[in-house]
């Protein structure tokens, strides 16, 4: 059975938090696509105000009952955030 664009899934660190701490190993949580708030909290009224900068790791991976090799991969980010204010920024561990 052949890898699919559903097996490539997006997870979560340890830590989700803008701490000096946060960070840390893959977990098996997968970040599910459309969910409000499932990687960041709400940006509040201070924040749009004066500008703030929230980072976290995550990790893409594969998810299958199988051990086929997955190769060629590479990542897109075909649309802006929602949000005008909101900027995004893809940075690969080799990088």
């Amino acid at each position: 059975m052949a890898i699919t664009n559903r097996d490539v899934k997006l997870f979560e660190s340890q830590r989700l938090t803008d701490e000096e701490d946060g960070g840390g190993r893959v977990t098996g949580n997968e970040v599910i696509d459309g969910n409000v708030n499932n990687l960041f909290q709400d940006i509040s009224r201070i924040d749009r105000t004066i500008s703030d900068v929230a980072l976290r790791k995550a990790f893409i991976g594969i998810s299958t009952d199988n051990n086929n090799i997955y190769l060629g991969s590479h990542l897109i980010l075909t649309e802006p955030p929602k949000d005008q204010n909101v900027s995004v920024l893809v940075r690969p561990a080799w990088a």
